[in-house]
């Protein structure tokens, strides 16, 4: 999915104003359900910043938990791996290695 895929799923879930973070805060709810798809989307709105910060540590938290069953999310997931340092990849891993609750 492209980037401005996922701008328009947020806007569309939550509108142009404050809703926006309305819609966000739908599509976490889905993803924390284990919704695929809402992982993807998610991960995808962290990788390149939208609504929120760019975060490739929380993007690939949750690629890495779309990816049995959304194969580009496995994809994307490889990639950032790739790029990030050791340092990061334990981040990684203590997000989501203890499956407490979901990545913030």
């Amino acid at each position: 999915m492209k980037p401005w895929i996922a701008v328009a799923v947020v806007l569309v879930l939550g509108g142009l104003t404050c809703g926006a973070h309305a819609g966000l805060k739908a599509l976490r709810r889905q993803a924390e359900k284990g919704s695929p798809q809402a992982e993807f989307q998610l991960g995808e709105l962290y990788q390149y910043g939208v609504g929120r910060p760019d975060h490739l540590i929380r993007a690939l938290v949750w690629y890495d938990r779309a990816a049995p069953h959304v194969p580009r999310a496995a994809v994307l997931a490889k990639r950032i791996a790739a790029r990030l340092t050791p340092s990061e990849r334990r981040q990684v891993a203590a997000l989501a290695s203890p499956r407490l609750g979901p990545p913030r």
